[in-house]
């Protein structure tokens, strides 16, 4: 059957075709979730890369997301560099590890063969050119679906190490707990543990209790609050050692977090208290914390087992993970906080309830700045000069480090999903449909490391917390008597002294008086009946 189209429905179809316009709809018209080129150059971004990940239902499916800086891999270059004005230039980098023609790694050999070619060509060129050798970190992000899909990528270039899938769609998937050494996720009461080199599957635990937030690596140990209130850790070494559980007052409000480049851990509980524990040895609490207001957020750390947090009560806290458990200072904002603090070099950043973000000093809890910065959510990542966040209405800002204002607004880009980068000076991006977008610096080729990797040889976790704080002066002694002097010596130095034994300094003041006999000696010179062995049969 044919319709026919009414003249006038005909001539406003023709008149729009004429004109080039077309009116669509309002609610087709959406945000980027991704930045273009010009608008992360208009925040001085540049994009490193961006990949696919494996997320079937798009961002919505990720369960978690997470950065790892792996201390015990590098990345290995050579540097072809120029000295100038008593500054190096790096000319070219090449990464050994990037892949030939055949898609295997070229190697030192090769690296070295291609970086000699480039110093001969600036060398054509009168420029003086030297080779050298750099090795960083390698910076990784792991992510969980929730199929139950793990990869592993290098978060520098995207390249993609392994990709797996364990557990059952229909058991709740848990967050991912990362080193160096193993991937940890909880399917249902299932612990999985894969290995961080290949991805495949190591072992698998049980559950006692029910599980309420996720896993969480502290040294050899993985740590899991449950619903029963308290933490149950398995250790990832020994098969043999059995499962321990640590009873606390009330339930963890967030999973614990580790201090950098410790085993020490710390978390707070619904019964308004923060928790830390030694997973070094046998795992123990090591002081229980009483907090003015229940703390809601995952805390904050920083080096020395410094822990930072706010309470519902408009309370910042910063302590520092000793046994004996040391309040470092403790500043009041007046509203009530319930996110994660965000530690940037000297600066703590915390977002209250009412999306106002303060900065306060790391030392001391002294405001940096004149004023909060309204309208923000969250910090997503920072540089030496700009801090980047979303804002209460899921759009980009870029607020100036040292001053607290507002660099830029992007207002076309809606972030939804996002990556909180607190290791490196990176800024991560997940579009709706599961893109991964990475930007970098536009001078930053290499990355700034926010954090220092764990070390291999662990010392006294007590030592490097005591060894950051300068001895205290010693108090002058309120008794003393002028550099050291005897205040119950006899006056003028030289007098003898009062309660000296009469007749010299070795006489006894309880001897018989002038030579006579002990009278408490035996009598006719019999043997002392209180000397020799009493038990002496």
């Amino acid at each position: 059957m044919v319709r026919l189209i009414r003249p006038a429905l005909l001539f406003a179809a023709l008149c729009c075709v004429s004109a080039g316009t077309c009116f669509l709809p309002a609610a087709s018209v959406s945000a980027e979730d991704l930045l273009s080129p010009s608008d992360a150059s208009r925040i001085g971004m540049v994009e490193a890369w961006r990949r696919q990940l494996s997320l079937i239902g798009g961002a919505q499916s990720a369960v978690d997301i997470q950065l790892h800086v792996d201390g015990s891999r590098k990345r290995h270059f050579i540097e072809v560099s120029h000295e100038k004005d008593g500054e190096t230039h790096v000319l070219s980098r090449t990464d050994v590890n990037q892949l030939d023609a055949f898609g295997k790694p070229i190697g030192v050999e090769e690296a070295r063969r291609l970086a000699s070619l480039q110093v001969m060509r600036w060398k054509r060129r009168g420029i003086t050119a030297t080779l050298s050798e750099n090795e960083i970190p390698q910076v990784r992000v792991y992510t969980l679906c929730k199929d139950g899909t793990v990869e592993a990528r290098d978060a520098e270039t995207g390249e993609l190490y392994w990709l797996t899938r364990n557990g059952s769609p229909y058991q709740p998937y848990l967050s991912l707990g990362v080193n160096d050494d193993y991937v940890t996720f909880l399917n249902g009461s299932t612990l999985y543990q894969l290995s961080a080199e290949t991805g495949k599957v190591i072992r698998e635990f049980e559950i006692t209790g029910s599980p309420s937030l996720g896993s969480v690596i502290a040294g050899q140990y993985a740590l899991v609050p449950t619903t029963r209130g308290g933490i149950e850790g398995f250790h990832l070494e020994d098969s043999r050692e059995y499962p321990f559980m640590q009873r606390m007052a009330g339930r963890a409000t967030a999973l614990p977090t580790r201090a950098p480049g410790t085993t020490r851990t710390a978390w707070a509980t619904d019964a308004g208290y923060v928790y830390a524990m030694e997973t070094e040895g046998k795992p123990s609490v090591t002081f229980r914390f009483d907090t003015d207001g229940v703390v809601s957020a995952e805390l904050a750390a920083a080096k020395g087992d410094r822990f930072f947090f706010g309470s519902e009560n408009g309370h910042v806290y910063a302590i520092r993970a000793t046994r004996s458990g040391d309040v470092l200072w403790r500043h009041s904002i007046g509203q009530p906080i319930y996110s994660t603090a965000f530690v940037s070099e000297n600066q703590l950043l915390v977002s209250s309830v009412y999306k106002n973000l303060y900065c306060l000093e790391l030392a001391t809890g002294a405001p940096l700045w004149k004023a909060p910065v309204p309208q923000i959510d969250t910090v997503l990542a920072s540089t030496d000069d700009n801090l980047y966040a979303r804002t209460s209405v899921n759009q980009l800002t870029v607020i100036g480090a040292k001053t607290g204002a507002r660099v830029a607004d992007v207002s076309n880009i809606t972030v939804e999903k996002f990556v909180i980068n607190r290791l490196t000076d990176r800024l991560y991006l997940v579009g709706a449909g599961g893109m991964l977008q990475c930007l970098r610096p536009v001078d930053s080729v290499l990355p700034q490391f926010k954090v220092v990797p764990e070390p291999t040889a662990s010392a006294d976790p007590d030592t490097p917390a005591a060894a950051a704080q300068p001895e205290a002066p010693r108090a002058a002694d309120p008794f003393g008597a002028g550099m050291g002097a005897d205040p119950f010596a006899p006056a003028g130095g030289d007098a003898v002294d009062p309660f000296a034994p009469a007749g010299g300094a070795a006489a006894d003041p309880f001897a018989p008086a002038d030579g006579a006999a002990d009278p408490f000696a035996p009598a006719d010179g019999g043997a002392d009946p209180f000397g020799g062995d009493p038990f002496n049969n």
